[in-house]
């Protein structure tokens, strides 16, 4: 049986396109949510079934994430209207900390 090895990516490389860890990709295949095959000693899964349980990974086009910076941006511009103005972190950590000594 031949195999199509451009449909396929190693573990490391599939860690890279959903920007996980390898170990969460290994246990991905392990819990049975991600196909792999082993092609000698390494495991390959297929670029249609890691899309599939990453769909966030690098496939995102450009307008997807504009878009989700645009919602960024409104929820940034909703909280400064909100509390009128901008936050002093250091301030609000203290205050945080005299009220939980």
């Amino acid at each position: 049986m031949a195999v199509d090895t451009e449909d396929l990516v190693t573990v490391r490389e599939a860690s890279r396109q959903c920007r996980r860890t390898t170990e969460t990709v290994r246990r991905w295949i392990w819990e049975g949510k991600l196909p792999a095959q082993k092609l000698g000693n390494q495991l390959f899964v297929k670029k249609a079934d890691l899309a599939r349980v990453c769909p966030e990974g690098k496939g995102r086009d450009t307008a997807d994430r504009l878009a989700v910076l645009q919602r960024i941006r409104a929820v940034r511009e909703r909280i400064a209207q909100r509390i009128q103005g901008t936050i002093d972190v250091l301030e609000a950590l203290d205050r945080s900390r005299e009220a939980h000594p």
